[in-house]
């Protein structure tokens, strides 16, 4: 066990995806009294033919404090096919909750890039308030919340031309996450977020990942997909991406 953790460990210095958002909602569910840290790995190797490499990591610590609760991810993705690099994207994220009983008030910051999207790099900060709709079990490991928030977004695109393409938003963000566990050792996470530039409501992003688990005490494999919808890119990308993954995770 230590050297499997010895070996998720490297393979976590180096997390993210290539999503524009990223979701670190798939810890609340092991988050006890104190602190946890996350380790996910998600691969694809290929040889013969195509020769590819593609491996997607996420490192994830959450703490406890009194009634706050302080999160910090970091992420990489990278991407080789034929021996051409064709992506190295990083994505880090801090966020702050604050607790009112079941519900929340929020806070978080965010910085990344994704050669995919043509982003050369991304910055967030924003906050917002999150409500409890439904919570179930004694431990509250199943519920579904719905939050609200706004948050500001700088970003720099690359173009064909090399003049980056420089844009400046504020954008309202609704978000839905829900936790269900069935069936022994199965469980179901999902989260979904739909934001809209306040100064374009016609510019909107779109994000869902529903993740399916099986655990046992602290390892657990998942199957997952991801949907990623953007109705007005603004350099020639395509307006939606999806993938599915099969990942490992280890929490301690």
């Amino acid at each position: 066990m230590k050297k499997l953790i010895e070996f998720f460990w490297l393979l976590g210095l180096s997390l993210g995806y290539s999503q524009s958002i990223i979701n670190t909602e798939s810890i609340l569910k092991d988050i006890d009294s104190t602190s946890t840290i996350n380790f996910n790995i998600e691969g694809d190797l290929k040889y013969g033919n195509i020769k590819l490499i593609e491996l997607n990591n996420q490192l994830t610590y959450a703490k406890k404090i009194g009634g706050n609760l302080i999160r910090l991810s970091l992420g990489q993705e990278y991407l080789e096919e034929d021996d051409e690099k064709l992506a190295n994207d990083w994505v880090g994220q801090a966020r702050f909750n604050h607790y009112l009983g079941l519900n929340s008030i929020f806070a978080f910051a965010q910085m990344q890039n994704a050669v995919s999207l043509n982003l050369k790099s991304r910055y967030l900060f924003g906050g917002g308030y999150r409500q409890n709709l439904y919570s179930g079990k004694k431990d509250n490991s199943n519920y579904f919340d719905l939050s609200a928030g706004v948050f500001r977004e700088l970003e720099t695109y690359s173009q064909e031309n090399d003049a980056d393409l420089k844009i400046k938003n504020w954008r309202y963000s609704f978000s839905a996450f829900s936790n269900f566990n069935f069936y022994k050792n199965f469980s179901l996470n999902t989260s979904v977020y739909y934001q809209l530039n306040s100064a374009n409501l016609e510019d909107a992003r779109f994000f869902v990942e529903p993740r399916l688990y099986y655990k046992l005490n602290n390892f657990g494999i998942y199957l997952t997909n991801r949907y990623r919808y953007h109705s007005t890119p603004y350099v020639p990308v395509k307006r939606e991406d999806q993938e599915y993954l099969f990942g490992l995770e280890v929490s301690l």
